[in-house]
């Protein structure tokens, strides 16, 4: 007899050995004891969950001699037939092949006739999503009302492209995917029975690998089986899949921990020279990442999702980051798996998210329990008061509107929980602001539409306007979250940009700058030197001006002009 594969060779052949399906297996069971079999069935959910299989099965439990039964013998000729795909009967269509309305008109053609050679005539239409849409309307009155002999089952991976016409006339089963600890047992169960040697953590491994997927952990256990010589090990199921190990995620994790800027691009070297495909690393660290971001809130094994070693090994290592530092962690190596999609300059995507989980990780460390402490030493009243006067200061067009006050400064982080990020980062994401603004208020938007950063003073932003005019109306708003004005709607979107809440904001005039660089220019006069006013006689200027004055002694009669 030819090789049969492991997914088809285990395949389940009653309805108690559909693993982690149950609340569709004994609803089935049930309508066939009760004589309340549907005409039309739609199981749904992603691939490898058990929606052909749990469908012959159906078949079987409907046209077994012994039957209609909830448990098919598998011995009689027509289990048998079906077990071996020959039953004629019983028909398979894969719709991404036959989508078209020919093939919808064969089957309404075909449905007029009476089963041959079974109690019941099936048809299983696997992929039907992918049915034409004109297709899909001329199948609406056959599966409508079918004869009493017809029985229609649909599969599908992506059940909202099926029209709600269709899905009403259904029974609807959402297939699950298979949890880690169920998809383990099934490949020690096969392996056990293949006499195979596996590895408790190339069984982890592999179940991980299978992301839900029986059929795929199955698939990938047959794969790395024929790359070894009998025996499975974790390092095996590694080379197969072409993934970085743990051991390799564990050091990623604490360069970054330790703000090793010249090892985290040793290590993306060393992932692209031995060939390793980068945009696997990314998923593979934003996985690893998410796991520390759990063991920080949970030591429950099922939800980091690993074996009992990595799953302590994870606890001990998120003790080392901030839990803000770490969602932020995810969301850049989430961001740059994305971004190497579109692009072929992996090594360096790679490089420069690393990088940016490590400032990620400094801004994270000004973050926690030190910034609480130093704002408990200053008296809660004296820095609101303090703060209220920054903000309402008005400006003046030869110095800067906010003065730092005598009394004792307020600390840049008293009172505030998450500080903002860096300068040069505001100042180029400051555009992403404003059209956040103009999302929240189009009048915002109109007076902020030319606003700029300036500086971070004191914690607090510092932007600059055209118009001192417009700095007053900023300046004078209150401060209040709820409020309704123009620096509200900028707090807003500073919020959405970079998750900071409550950003204090200053703003100053540029034409007031633009003043303070004359005068720098500019130096004063000296007492020996004046120079003549436009509104002085011009007679009186000949005293200050030597030239003018040689000229008149020159010539007594002459006389000085003002064009």
């Amino acid at each position: 007899m030819s090789y049969v594969s492991l997914y088809r060779k285990y395949r389940s052949q009653t309805f108690d050995e559909v693993m982690g399906q149950e609340h569709v297996t004994r609803t089935l069971q049930n309508a066939i004891r009760q004589g309340k079999i549907g005409h039309a069935y739609l199981f749904c959910g992603t691939r490898g969950t058990g929606k052909t299989t749990t469908a012959r099965l159906l078949a079987k439990a409907l046209n077994c001699e012994k039957g209609p039964t909830p448990e098919p013998c598998n011995i009689c000729q027509p289990c048998k037939s079906i077990t071996e795909g020959s039953a004629i009967d019983i028909v398979e269509m894969d719709a991404a092949s036959h989508r078209g309305i020919d093939d919808v008109k064969e089957i309404r053609d075909n449905v007029k006739f009476p089963p041959m050679a079974l109690r019941y005539k099936v048809f299983i239409i696997d992929e039907a999503h992918q049915l034409s849409n004109d297709a899909k309307d001329a199948f609406l009155k056959t599966l409508e009302e079918p004869p009493p002999y017809v029985v229609f089952i649909l599969a599908t991976t992506e059940p909202h492209k099926i029209p709600i016409t269709i899905r009403s006339r259904c029974q609807q089963f959402d297939f699950r995917r298979g949890s880690l600890d169920a998809i383990r047992s099934r490949l020690e169960f096969v392996a056990k029975q293949e006499g195979i040697q596996v590895d408790d953590g190339a069984l982890d491994l592999i179940a991980l690998n299978a992301e839900g997927s029986w059929r795929d952990g199955l698939s990938i256990m047959e794969q790395v089986l024929a790359y070894t010589d009998g025996s499975i090990t974790t390092e095996d199921v590694y080379k197969v899949l072409g993934t970085v190990t743990q051991d390799f995620l564990f050091r990623t994790a604490d360069a970054i921990a330790t703000r090793d800027e010249s090892g985290v691009f040793q290590i993306a070297a060393e992932a692209a020279g031995s060939g390793k495909d980068l945009r696997q690393l990314l998923r593979s660290l934003a996985e690893h990442f998410r796991n520390l971001v759990f063991a920080t809130v949970t030591r429950d094994q099922k939800v980091l999702a690993t074996g009992k070693e990595t799953a302590e090994r994870l606890i001990q290592q998120s003790a080392k980051f901030n839990k803000d530092a770490l969602i932020r962690i995810v969301e850049i190596l989430s961001e740059a798996e994305r971004e190497a999609r579109l692009s072929d300059q992996h090594r360096l995507i790679t490089e420069m998210a690393l990088l940016k989980c490590i400032q990620a990780v400094r801004q994270g460390i000004q973050t926690p329990l030190d910034v609480t402490s130093s704002a408990d030493t200053t008296p809660p009243k004296r820095v609101t008061v303090q703060k209220k006067a920054a903000q309402t200061a008005e400006p003046s067009p030869t110095q800067s509107p906010i003065t730092e006050p005598s009394e004792t400064p307020v600390p840049p982080s008293a009172g505030i929980k998450q500080e903002l990020p860096e300068f040069a980062t505001i100042s180029q994401k400051w555009n992403q602001v404003l059209q956040h603004v103009k999302n929240i208020s189009i009048s915002a938007h109109a007076l902020l539409s030319t606003s700029t950063p300036a500086e971070i003073r004191n914690g607090m932003l510092v932007i600059q306007l055209k118009h001192k005019a417009h700095c007053d109306l900023i300046n004078s708003e209150v401060d209040k979250p709820g409020s309704q004005s123009k620096r509200r709607a900028l707090q807003i979107a500073l919020q959405k940009v970079f998750g900071v809440p409550n950003v204090k904001i200053i703003c100053e005039a540029k034409e007031a700058e633009q003043n303070k660089s004359v005068e720098v220019l500019v130096p004063p006069p000296e007492e020996d030197d004046d120079l003549p006013s436009p509104w002085e006689d011009p007679g009186d200027a000949v005293q200050a001006n030597d030239p003018l004055r040689n000229v008149l002694e020159v010539f007594p009669n002459a006389e000085l002009l003002d064009d």
